[in-house]
């Protein structure tokens, strides 16, 4: 994985219609959640929600994924669909995102290496560019998210860059998938489901 600027990433982004959730500029916004534009029409799925938060996404996809496979069942999809690269953005500041995971990955010598790297970087959105082979890594970041944090700023969102699909690992709202057609939606929820059965 390696550090790319956020404004030439925000420029691909932005001509694949993703915008900010609020509608502001990214440089304006403390939180930065990310969504397609609203004349596209997104399928949206989540799972690993904990169950007493509410979740404000409206009809959104359940599947009964429990929180701590939701890392392994990101990895399967992500994997399974092809979808790197791709690039993961702070929710927040890279800070509070460093900071949680950091704690948990001293055994992980590529998470190690990204952190020494990363000082620079810390009060930043400078996306992670994260390829195939970064995958496994990837799973671990979401499985840490969502087993010890407890605010949206220490989540992450994820942007496929040759595919219509976004993810937020929030940790209290879960993993949500947002998919830009209804092919790549049925896809998702395939992958999804071999894995729960197997």
């Amino acid at each position: 994985m390696e550090f790319l600027q956020f404004d030439r990433a925000w420029q691909t982004l932005t001509s694949e219609e993703v915008v900010t959730l609020s509608g502001e500029p990214p440089a304006d916004l403390d939180i930065l959640q990310i969504d397609y534009d609203e004349r596209r029409s997104a399928h949206r799925t989540v799972f690993a929600n904990k169950p007493d938060h509410d979740l404000d996404v409206a009809d959104a996809e359940k599947l009964s994924i429990p929180r701590e496979k939701a890392g392994e069942v990101l990895e399967h999809i992500l994997h399974k669909l092809h979808l790197a690269p791709l690039l993961i953005l702070p929710i927040g500041k890279w800070r509070p995102v460093f900071d949680l995971i950091t704690n948990a990955l001293t055994h992980n010598e590529q998470w190690m290496a990204i952190d020494a790297e990363a000082t620079i970087e810390l009060n930043t959105r400078d996306p992670l560019l994260c390829e195939p082979r970064d995958l496994h890594l990837l799973r671990e970041m979401a499985t840490v998210i969502l087993r010890d944090g407890v605010e949206l700023a220490q989540g992450i969102s994820i942007a496929a860059i040759q595919s219509p699909i976004l993810v937020e690992v929030e940790p209290l709202g879960g993993i949500l998938l947002t998919i830009g057609n209804e092919g790549l939606a049925d896809e998702v929820r395939a992958v999804a489901n071999a894995f729960i059965s197997e």
